[in-house]
């Protein structure tokens, strides 16, 4: 027995990192250290930028993603291989795993604040996508990194930004310079202290009025009441029409997106994505971040309506 002052630190069961992507580079580069990853032709150009960047000695694949989100995995993952498994928007993926003697990597970016229990032997994630942060990435259990240095001028950034092109601008700094460094101090906060439940029903509120009351297309999903949505997708008749409402809701303060445009690489992997191309050409993506009340929902459903008249 051993009483004194200089004790060895604690330890919890999460560890922190700068961005998502980050943590996922950790994973792949000093924990797993697979031979090949799969990924889905369906992503955020994250993963598929950290794999290329880090690790153009691992061979790099991709399963198929059909529009309604259906995932066709691979038939094995062998040792040394590792499939990524993502639960779009904060939707469970449900679909059956393949036999297995690799590595299952879960992506709970979208997730995150979902009641939805976790299924790979790895599970990590990015804080940014749900919540109000400038920086944070996750991995689930304790690990030990010896952090890359990192000055944080994305973060920095985005703490000084006057309106939302200096928060794309820290975006597009984040996807050409990034480290393996750890999570900000105000990040950290603000993830320690946020209300999980109140986040997902606000979430929950936003989402289900638009899926209700959006006078054009059709949802992409419909949630379901354990499910934290990261956003509200839908789908248009043609790309003509999803690009001329973005443009005119622009012009009313009011900032959609695209999940997600398709990368380069998953062009040319060999693998028939017209399903994949089609989710680029007619999604829409709304925001119902829970900042925003029904009022702000309304808003947008009238300018949907205008933008019909016009």
């Amino acid at each position: 027995m051993l009483i004194g002052s200089k004790l060895p630190p604690e330890r919890v069961d999460h560890t922190y990192f700068h961005t998502g992507r980050a943590a996922f580079s950790y994973l792949i580069g000093q924990v797993i250290k697979p031979k090949k990853v799969y990924l889905p032709t369906f992503t955020c150009w994250s993963l598929v930028s950290a794999m290329l960047q880090r690790f153009p000695q691992v061979e790099l694949e991709f399963y198929l993603v059909r529009r309604d989100l259906t995932c066709i995995y691979p038939s094995h993952i062998k040792k040394g291989e590792a499939l990524v498994i993502i639960h779009f928007f904060g939707h469970e993926n449900t679909a059956a795993l393949p036999p297995c003697d690799g590595i299952f990597i879960e992506d709970f970016s979208h997730s995150y604040m979902s009641q939805i229990a976790p299924k790979g032997h790895y599970v990590f994630g990015s804080y940014r996508k749900l919540l109000k942060v400038a920086d944070g990435g996750f991995l689930w259990g304790f690990f030990n990194p010896v952090y890359e240095p990192n000055r944080k001028l994305d973060s920095w950034l985005r703490f000084e930004a006057k309106d939302w092109r200096d928060i794309r601008e820290a975006e597009n700094m984040l996807d050409r310079e990034w480290s393996i460094s750890d999570i900000g101090s105000q990040s950290l906060e603000i993830i320690l202290t946020a209300n999980e439940s109140i986040v997902r029903q606000k979430r929950q509120k936003n989402e289900r009025f638009l899926a209700q009351n959006l006078s054009v297309g059709s949802p992409q999903l419909t949630y379901r009441s354990k499910e934290c949505p990261l956003l509200h997708n839908r789908f248009l008749a043609t790309r003509d029409e999803r690009d001329s409402l973005r443009t005119y809701l622009a012009s009313k303060g009011i900032f959609t997106s695209i999940h997600w445009p398709t990368h380069d690489v998953v062009h040319k992997c060999g693998l028939d994505i017209k399903e994949t191309l089609w989710i680029e050409e007619h999604v829409i993506s709304f925001p119902v971040i829970q900042e925003y009340g029904i009022n702000d929902m309304e808003y947008i459903c009238h300018c949907v309506d205008q933008w019909k008249v016009n």
